[in-house]
């Protein structure tokens, strides 16, 4: 057999033994890893990766990486009743569990795009980059955001959201989630977790959980859920990047759920948690900024607004409603905001700061009425176009 013959075999050989794995294509050796497959309906499958052979660990800062499975402490003054309705219910329980100590990974779908793993923009990010031009989705000029927003030191943040399953239009993405910061302009680290629809990083218009992270302003860093090696996934009953089973009914039942992000006291991880359930963290070593303590908080939703139509898009934030409409039933909601002070002490925020890209197309109103009941909240949302936003 001549060499050349003998090296396309050899190429062929590695190719037949790969199987695709959200954001990674991996080898047959590194699929040993995988203890148990879940088929999830006819479009989607969940590996159960022995949780000390994860691909997060192939990261060069987690070589050597003694994995944390539980978070050292709390924060204090975080009730149980805070948690949302959900226990936490994900559509691929129904199929199937993984085995304790392995973690449920999300198999990339057939329509997997690896561009869209750096196309997250913080809202004051967006203020930097004006000069970007193109009306991809890396343009920051795009997104548009209904938040409230802190400043300071912080050890974390929370809150309960109620899920939706907002329209969305082609390749366009509706989210609502929490933004841990510090640094600011290119450098600006950040954590994400929440809810999405995003049908070009998903392949359908489902309501799945997601987490997002940078260290460099969104450019060379980070990615959503594992679609890059960093986030060090500790639940075995908590999928990143899986479908909510359940979502909210206009003016029938709410279904939400309390996501949090934190940093813990002994190994300073910033660990994710969804119901109170710890999912998993991100090393500190990660980032730059981060390392410490968080210097901003923000909550509340984002769309990506292409004008495929040429003229602004439909696609709703939250359930596509104005917080004007009626607030509870009516409109989108975060409940229980918190941050967690330098003490480790979970508090409501002070002195917040409304941003609104335009108040015509998506819009917030901070909920003065049910602190006793819901906490510090408020309601946001609206449908994009319309007579107002054009």
């Amino acid at each position: 057999m001549s060499k050349s013959i003998t090296c396309w075999f050899l190429i062929l050989t590695i190719f037949i033994g790969e199987e695709s794995i959200e954001g990674r294509t991996i080898s047959t050796s590194v699929n040993k890893a995988i203890i148990k497959t879940i088929k999830v309906g006819t479009d989607e499958i969940i590996d159960c990766y022995d949780i000390y052979r994860q691909p997060s660990l192939n990261h060069p800062l987690l070589r050597n990486h003694s994995i944390q499975m539980t978070p050292s402490s709390q924060p204090k003054g975080i009730k149980s009743d805070d948690f949302g309705t959900l226990q936490p219910a994900q559509i691929w329980h129904k199929y199937g569990s993984c085995p304790e100590k392995t973690v449920p990974i999300r198999r990339k779908g057939k329509n997997y795009n690896p561009t869209l793993l750096r196309k997250h923009n913080h809202p004051k990010l967006a203020t930097y980059k004006t000069h970007v031009t193109s009306k991809s989705n890396d343009d920051p000029d795009i997104h548009e955001y209904a938040t409230i927003e802190v400043y300071g030191h912080f050890l974390g943040a929370q809150a309960k959201i109620n899920l939706w399953k907002p329209i969305i239009e082609t390749s366009e993405i509706s989210v609502s989630q929490i933004w841990i910061t510090a640094g600011e302009d290119e450098i600006i680290n950040t954590i994400e977790a929440g809810w999405q629809v995003n049908q070009d990083l998903y392949g359908d218009d489902h309501t799945r959980f997601f987490i997002y992270w940078t260290a460099d302003g969104y450019n060379n860093t980070g990615c959503y859920n594992l679609a890059c090696d960093g986030f060090v996934h500790t639940a075995s009953n908590i999928g990143l990047g899986c479908q909510f089973s359940e979502t909210s009914i206009f003016n029938g039942d709410q279904k939400d759920a309390t996501f949090s992000i934190h940093k813990d006291q002994n190994s300073g991880h910033w660990w994710v948690q969804l119901q109170g359930i710890p999912v998993g963290y991100y090393p500190s070593s990660l980032f730059t900024k981060l390392s410490k303590t968080a210097t901003g908080v923000t909550w509340g939703g984002e769309i990506v607004n292409l004008k495929s139509k040429g003229r602004h898009t439909s696609t709703q934030m939250g359930n596509g409603h104005f917080p004007s409409e009626g607030g509870l039933k009516t409109s989108s909601y975060f409940h229980w905001v918190q941050v967690v002070d330098e003490n480790n002490m979970a508090k409501d925020p002070k002195h917040v700061e409304i941003s609104t890209t335009n108040p015509h197309c998506y819009d917030l109103k901070i909920d003065n009425h049910r602190h006793d009941t819901n906490g510090y909240g408020f309601y946001y949302g609206g449908p994009g176009y319309n007579d107002k936003c054009q």
